[in-house]
């Protein structure tokens, strides 16, 4: 018999086989995680205004140790790094161990940013990526012991690092955090950012209003939606209530520099904030952003990704239909962690280059590149309005500050 006729007389009778599920539509631990949440009502702080994402009920507690609560956690520079800045974990605890990405290490001859997510298997001592958390003036001829940061990196640090990491990252971004360093200290390391007094003092009253955030609805509450300056940044979920308050203090540490850090830069560079007069309308438009983000999330493309030698898990990556991306991470079956941050045009304004502010600030009353323009066209501008125009005309055409042609664009 004809072989294509046999094919087809076995396919009548045993019917079609069905087709390998392609790779983008795997089922995912992370996307069942994701059935049934729901936004509560938001909360805000001086700085931020964070929404709650619940369960539909509280998860079983999960056999993850959180890095930011561990103990008996090891970590040196190998001898040999597969990559120049990697670092060597070596977990001690009896479960598996979450290294969260975002990160701060501070200690061995140069302080690193975990840049991902990594689940480090107990009793194990894996080689993870790692990143330069300061230039290379701040290297040391002699290492000093590791120690965790308090916050992680700022929202805008994690989301080009979960993609792109590279090692002119953060030094690239010094500029920004030196305002918030305590007096005396020289460093131009994220480091300098966890030990400030200034950032504390800030933090201080977010935290109190916040207290009880992580404990309420019975621990239905997994995960948080955060804006930063009336602008989401982020969504951060967890597998379980645990692991959320965990991570609480670091995250809102994070988010509370961020939003300190745009005003200084903002004011700096005569960009002006987002208003929030009406309170009331503000949140309520948050939280229809909200609402959206999760959404575009739910219906999101998700596919596996290569896990880092060594550890254990599935690691997701995914992109939302406006292009957002984002990261999770599962263990046998529950998903651990997801990071998502929207991208943002203003903070990619702000944050996109070294800022210096002009010698003669303080002479500076203020006026707008447009009211400039109008008086230029008068003649009635003095010499450093003048100096000052003529910045703001270069930053429009792509150049300076880097707040003009391709600063908005988005990321490939």
């Amino acid at each position: 018999m004809n072989i294509r006729l046999l094919a087809l007389a076995l396919l009548v009778t045993f019917g079609a086989a069905p087709l390998a599920m392609a790779k983008d539509d795997a089922p995912s631990p992370v996307k069942s995680f994701l059935q049934g949440l729901t936004i509560g009502e938001g909360t805000a702080t001086a700085e931020l205004i964070i929404f709650p994402v619940l369960a539909a009920e509280k998860p079983a507690k999960l056999a993850i140790k959180p890095g930011s609560w561990a103990q008996k956690v090891g970590y040196s520079e190998p001898d040999l790094p597969k990559r120049r800045y990697n670092i060597a974990v070596a977990n001690n605890e009896p479960g598996v161990l979450l290294m969260l990405g975002g990160t701060v290490l501070g200690g061995g001859k140069r302080d690193r940013v975990i840049p991902q997510d990594v689940l480090v298997p107990a009793g194990a001592r894996v080689e993870i990526e790692a990143i330069a958390a300061a230039p290379t003036s701040g290297q040391r001829k002699e290492a000093l012991p590791f120690r965790l940061g308090s916050a992680l990196a700022p929202p805008y640090i994690r989301e080009r690092a979960e993609f792109s990491p590279t090692n002119t990252l953060v030094p690239n971004f010094a500029s920004h955090f030196l305002d918030f360093r305590n007096d005396g200290d020289k460093r131009k390391s994220l480091s300098a950012v966890n030990a400030s007094d200034k950032l504390n003092k800030l933090c201080l009253p977010c935290h109190k209003s916040l207290a009880e955030f992580p404990t309420t609805e019975g621990g239905r509450v997994v995960g948080i939606i955060t804006a930063v300056r009336s602008r989401i940044r982020s969504l951060e979920l967890f597998g379980d209530n645990r692991l959320l308050k965990a991570w609480f203090e670091p995250l809102l540490k994070s988010y509370t520099f961020s939003a300190a850090a745009i005003a200084v830069r903002a004011k700096k560079m005569r960009m002006p904030l987002p208003t929030e007069d009406n309170a009331d309308a503000t949140m309520d438009g948050l939280r229809g952003k909200a609402q959206k983000l999760l959404d575009a999330v739910m219906k999101a493309k998700f596919r596996e990704s290569d896990t880092p030698k060594g550890s254990v898990g599935a690691y997701w990556i995914f992109r939302t239909s406006n292009s957002t991306r984002g990261a999770a991470i599962s263990h046998e079956g529950r998903m651990i962690h997801m990071a998502v941050f929207p991208y943002e045009p203003f903070e990619h304004a702000l944050f996109g280059s070294r800022v210096r502010a002009p010698d003669d600030d303080k002479d500076y009353g203020g006026t707008g590149e447009s009211e400039l323009e109008r008086r230029s066209r008068q003649g009635r501008l003095s010499e450093y309005e003048k100096r000052l125009l003529d910045r703001m005309r270069k930053n429009r055409a792509g150049r300076g500050l880097g707040l003009g042609a391709g600063a908005g664009r988005r990321r490939p």
